[in-house]
């Protein structure tokens, strides 16, 4: 998971699982990632799958695991909150 600008809007991304290829990413590529929207205060809901290039999304920050709960059956993601409010700065960069 890793907060992206995607077109413009920051956003929550996680990449999308990929078949196993021998070749290595590149720039080039599509990224494939599901984007999940911001539902309530620290709770996020997967909201649409895209392909996405390289040009279109800027990756601002990795998220990392324990700073998160990802229920895939229910399709949320928790963050906690000094994440949230790293989130509320780049957004406000963004603009």
């Amino acid at each position: 998971f890793a907060f992206a600008q995607i077109k413009g809007d920051v956003c929550l991304v996680q990449g999308a699982p990929s078949p196993s290829t021998n070749t290595a990413p590149s720039a080039l590529m599509v990224a494939d990632v599901n984007v999940f929207r911001h539902e309530f205060i620290t709770l996020f809901r997967f909201s649409y799958s895209a392909s996405v290039h390289p040009s279109d999304m800027q990756i601002l920050e990795p998220i990392d695991e324990a700073q998160m709960l990802y229920e895939e059956d229910k399709g949320t993601v928790s963050l906690a909150r000094d994440v949230m409010a790293r989130l509320q700065k780049l957004t406000l960069a963004a603009r």
